[in-house]
């Protein structure tokens, strides 16, 4: 399977995230990110992972990770949803996705 220039599999962008905070029932604040990447085959399996440090003063610092379909696949632009949900103080106001180079605004939900 062919890797893009960035070396990653699965295209994405700033423009295909989104980042919402919201309070659950203890009133803690929480933030769900969602996206649509393009990946080159069906079958990609994407997460989101916490990145080390975490949380730098205003920002989440997240890993966009891609586990590729094992087998034969078809080689075709595929969207592929990823989403995940995290923790977070008053004073977060954007997510940082570390290692695809793009931050997203959180908005209140």
């Amino acid at each position: 399977m062919s890797e893009s220039a960035n070396g990653f599999a699965c295209e994405a962008g700033a423009q295909d995230f989104t980042a919402t905070a919201y309070r659950d029932g203890k009133g803690s604040r929480r933030v769900e990110v969602k996206g649509t990447c393009s990946c080159q085959t069906p079958g990609f399996k994407l997460k989101l992972e916490l990145e080390s440090p975490p949380i730098v003063p205003d920002e989440l610092h997240l890993n966009l990770t891609e586990d590729e379909p094992g087998g034969t696949v078809a080689q075709v632009i595929t969207p592929t949803d990823v989403e995940g949900t995290f923790d977070i103080g008053d004073e977060v106001e954007r997510v940082l996705i570390v290692n695809r180079g793009f931050s997203v605004p959180i908005k209140e939900g």
